[in-house]
């Protein structure tokens, strides 16, 4: 089974338009070696991000038992999925998954949710607060850093 990190967005805004923020976010940040548009970045397709990780934007589909709704309260409409990539070290991988997140909660005013291989919950915004898992191998110091909003540190498992 391939790690797999998601991105879930309760959001009024089509896969496009998350696709094209995402785009220009990654420009930004500096997380991406040449021009990237949103085409590239919707399903059917996947971008590769300078670390090796591979990112993808797709309209949410539920599953049979929507843990992302039934456990967080967040009923996404959108998802981003984030393949590291093997051969390559997980930590810079992860140092950018924290990057992107950190400015989405910037940029996007949606309920969010972002998990690890469907069993632990980086991170849970709703309307009630940001919270961010417990553990300081996932939030270490300078990811902590990139967060611009108050937060409270919880464990969550999916």
């Amino acid at each position: 089974m391939s790690v797999n990190h998601r991105i879930y967005l309760d959001t009024d805004e089509s896969a496009q338009q998350i696709a094209s923020r995402i785009s220009l976010l990654l420009r930004e940040k500096g997380l991406i070696s040449d021009h990237l548009d949103a085409e590239q970045l919707l399903e059917g397709g996947m971008a590769r991000m300078v670390s090796g990780a591979q990112i993808q934007v797709s309209p949410y589909e539920p599953m049979p038992f929507d843990v992302i709704r039934e456990k967080f309260g967040i009923s996404p409409s959108i998802q981003v999925r984030i393949r590291p990539k093997k051969e390559e070290p997980s930590f810079p991988q992860e140092d950018d998954i924290a990057i992107l997140a950190a400015a989405l909660l910037d940029g996007i005013s949606a309920d969010m949710a972002l998990s690890y291989n469907f069993e632990t919950a980086w991170l849970i915004r709703r309307t009630d607060g940001l919270i961010l898992h417990e553990s300081p191998s996932l939030w270490p110091e300078h990811r902590l850093a990139l967060i611009r909003s108050p937060y409270r540190r919880e464990s969550h498992h999916l």
